[in-house]
């Protein structure tokens, strides 16, 4: 019985984890997250890049930077995406 009560209240724990993670998300992605579910570019009120295997923030540039220098594009995915790392899913926030 002890056992079934320790798995229960780590269960539950770990649901009040993943809905604080997902809250958590939430509030930094902002509403784009909502209509990004395929690769490629999604538009809201945040443009974003959800990341495809083999992505990196210089080819994620080169593909949405338009007259702006690539260098200076990759500078500021940076700095919005909190770092230069990006994994296959992930939503890159664009400048």
């Amino acid at each position: 019985m002890r056992r079934a009560v320790a798995a229960a209240v780590v269960a539950l724990g770990l649901i009040g984890a993943v809905g604080a993670a997902e809250a958590a998300w939430s509030a930094v992605a902002g509403p784009a997250t909502a209509g990004a579910t395929s690769p490629g570019t999604a538009r809201s009120e945040v443009d974003v890049h959800v990341a495809r295997p083999g992505d990196t923030l210089w080819s994620i540039a080169d593909t949405h930077r338009g007259d702006v220098g690539q260098s200076s594009y990759v500078d500021a995915l940076v700095r919005i995406n909190g770092g230069a790392s990006i994994v296959a899913g992930q939503l890159v926030r664009l400048p």
